[in-house]
């Protein structure tokens, strides 16, 4: 679902405006509606227990619809497929504010799912019709950057909304973006491309790929559940293997011929395999660092939340620097400067105690966030740039479940590896570095991996 731009085209900034907007409703649903749990419950009758499903009825529909919806794009007009994504979150989002039950809002969260994993999905190929090469490295930092801040945003948002309208605010506040976002992106985005045009209509092989993907993420998030509150015994072995079974069951299907084909490409794996590496470790720094602010440093929450704004606005800042480097140097070798800087912020908070003043600890998160703004968007670029053009949907659908992947374990990752005190957060954070330590070393080996084919041609 794209082509590249020719030279006389000029880059469509609006379009990236729109998808940002997109991106910032599905990433702000992620965690604004976190903090009006309780008087949503309240309010319909739900326990803990229920409304935890508010959460998780969202969050499935993303992992399971991604590569799905991603194979779909390839045969879809750009425009179209925007216009039935972002206005079907919409859509979706009225209907949660005015659910008279839980399971009307159920419905809704899990409709808000499917239509915003189509609008996650959509972003790359949109990108990739309406900027020329030379500004895609720019434009996917700036979408990507959207994800963690309006992530980190979404609480405090929620909060506000919630204490001062009502909890229903909380989800009607989609509505002015949605309308923005398709205003945006009707007079800018690409109607058509060759061969993609319209939306085409979901076949059974379609159904059979989600069904099956979507079986393999619920016993993964289960297990990941029960692997988090340290549930041992058969239940997570169980779950585990059902979601083996059903990802090799996956690839046994034709529908997984072409995510296979781009997996397993010698130019895009590497990149692929970073990019989980580094998001677990943001999850599992996310969940380590609040924990040890809490029972070491005795920190009351709004001290927590400040301290980890360094690590946003560390991204936030270079995420705009690393697009416009890596338009001028090559996405690689910023994207490898991202994990190596990644690694040295991961190390450095290994060396963190009760006594580590704020600003010491400040400026550590910070280098992570710097790390993964410089890694981001270049990531995105090169796979961007080594993506068959037929194939651009579904290998933005694979970076979104890559993504979504990441924002999993980490967390998980990070409960599992936390016992107390400083030990807990010195485990926790040694398996962090570990990982950017893969993460870079995948990126250097894309890195050497091109150098090699550029020499070669």
């Amino acid at each position: 679902m794209t082509g590249t731009p020719t030279t006389e085209d000029r880059t469509r900034w609006s379009a990236v405006a729109a998808v940002s907007l997109g991106v910032v409703l599905v990433a702000l649903d992620m965690t604004v509606v976190a903090v009006a749990l309780p008087a949503l419950g309240a309010d319909l009758g739900a326990g803990p227990a229920l409304t935890q499903w508010v959460l998780l009825a969202y969050s499935l529909p993303l992992f399971a619809l991604s590569v799905p919806a991603g194979r779909w794009l390839d045969r879809a007009g750009p425009l179209p497929a925007f216009v039935l994504a972002v206005s079907g979150f919409g859509a979706a989002s009225v209907l949660v504010a005015a659910a008279p039950t839980m399971g009307v809002l159920l419905l809704g969260r899990a409709v808000q799912g499917v239509f915003g994993s189509l609008v996650n999905v959509v972003a790359m190929p949109i990108v990739a019709a309406s900027v020329r090469p030379e500004h895609r490295a720019r434009a996917m930092s700036i979408v990507l950057t959207l994800i963690p801040l309006s992530g980190v945003a979404g609480p405090a948002l929620g909060g506000l909304l919630a204490d001062t309208y009502g909890w229903r605010s909380v989800f009607l506040v989609n509505v002015p973006i949605v309308l923005a976002a398709v205003w945006a992106g009707t007079r800018t985005i690409p109607a058509r491309l060759p061969g993609r045009e319209g939306l085409p209509r979901p076949d059974l092989r379609f159904a059979r790929e989600t069904l099956v993907l979507g079986l393999a993420g619920t016993t993964l998030f289960l297990t990941l559940d029960l692997l988090g509150r340290s549930a041992g015994g058969l239940l997570p072995a169980l779950l585990g293997a059902v979601t083996l079974g059903a990802l090799a069951a996956y690839a046994r299907l034709p529908e997984s011929r072409p995510v296979r084909a781009l997996l397993t490409r010698r130019t895009l794996r590497l990149p692929f395999l970073a990019l989980p590496l580094v998001l677990t470790g943001v999850g599992a720094l996310n969940f380590l660092v609040p924990y040890f602010l809490a029972e070491v440093r005795h920190a009351s929450p709004a001290r927590i939340g400040m301290l980890l704004l360094a690590l946003s606005a560390g991204m936030a800042v270079c995420s705009p620097i690393a697009g416009v480097l890596a338009d001028r140097l090559g996405s690689r070798p910023v994207a490898l400067a991202g994990t190596v800087v990644v690694v040295a912020g991961t190390v450095s908070l290994l060396f963190t105690d009760a006594g580590t003043g704020t600003l010491d600890l400040a400026w550590r998160l910070a280098l992570v966030g710097v790390g993964n703004g410089l890694f981001a968007g270049p990531n995105a670029a090169t796979v961007l740039a080594c993506t068959p053009p037929e194939l651009m949907g579904t290998a933005s659908g694979i970076s979104a479940l890559l993504r979504t992947l990441g924002f999993a374990l980490g967390p998980a990752l990070g409960a599992m590896l936390w016992t107390s005190g400083a030990a807990g957060f010195t485990a926790g954070m040694t398996a962090v570095a570990a990982g950017a330590v893969l993460a870079a070393t995948a990126t250097a080996l894309s890195l050497r991996q091109r150098g090699r084919q550029a020499v070669s041609a």
